[in-house]
């Protein structure tokens, strides 16, 4: 019970502090959610006209907070952007880089999209509050940023059916708060990490041919590992018939030697 009432405090005492810092930064908030929004709207092209009513200058302050797809903390309170979800709303273009000033940010969906190109390495050490990452049903390629393991309160991470490439990034089956990992239908292999928290399935790395491990099919034996192993062998087989065969060339040689010479 002691354990248990532990745990709870400790996870109380955290989460208390994470909506401090949070709600700290919320009163700063404005000016760089309103650039973020504006240049998440230049940076995506809009062909169905999903984002029209992205109109700027409005004098009420949480005019933003009306813009289609965007939720606030508060709009009584505070016009922070709390989360941005585009999905299906088929948008085209590469992931907007202009995401990082939302810094109060916590979701991001931008699933069942035409979105392309390779994903930025560094912009989520920017958005320190983000939880929930949907990036789902696009074009995008290239490898997982490794940095990605670094998100410090991320538990939802979806990047099936896009074009990634690679190895899944050893950090992400280390992060204890990922509930909800999926990397299905894409073109990653190697190895899948173990993941300490348990929660992943076949579901989230199917329809990747060369990813092996658990949950899927074991990983064979590499070409390398069987070159080892074949080596080894050899040696454990040569070696005792070189040692047999040196030691006759030694025996015979010395009885030469000991062999009067004819006269």
């Amino acid at each position: 019970m002691m354990m248990v009432a532990k745990v709870v405090g400790d996870n109380f005492i955290w989460n208390c502090l994470w909506v401090l810092l949070l709600v700290s930064s919320l009163t700063r908030a404005l000016e760089s959610d309103v650039n973020c929004l504006r240049a998440l709207k230049s940076q995506l092209k809009d062909p169905n006209g999903h984002l029209s009513n992205w109109v700027f200058g409005n004098k009420n302050e949480n005019y933003i907070c009306k813009f289609n797809g965007v939720t606030c903390w508060h709009d009584d309170f505070t016009n922070s952007v709390f989360s941005i979800d585009f999905s299906g709303f088929d948008l085209q273009g590469d992931f907007p880089d202009g995401v990082k000033e939302c810094s109060s940010l916590v979701g991001l969906y931008l699933s069942r999209n035409n979105l392309s190109g390779t994903l930025p390495s560094d912009i989520f050490s920017l958005l320190g509050y983000l939880t929930a990452l949907d990036l789902s049903y696009n074009s995008f390629s290239g490898k997982i940023p490794a940095t990605w393991s670094n998100i410090s309160y991320l538990d939802t991470l979806l990047l099936d059916h896009n074009q990634f490439t690679g190895h899944i990034p050893p950090g992400l089956a280390s992060n204890p708060r990922l509930k909800q990992l999926s990397v299905a239908h894409n073109h990653l292999q190697g190895p899948i990490p173990e993941f300490t928290n348990g929660n992943t399935s076949l579901w989230s790395f199917e329809d990747n041919p060369d990813l092996c491990g658990f949950p899927m099919d074991p990983c064979p034996e590499s070409f390398f590992s069987m070159a080892i192993i074949i080596a080894a062998a050899a040696t454990a087989v040569c070696f005792p018939v070189g040692a047999v065969i040196g030691w006759l060339c030694i025996s015979v040689g010395e009885k030469r030697k000991q062999r009067p010479t004819r006269r």
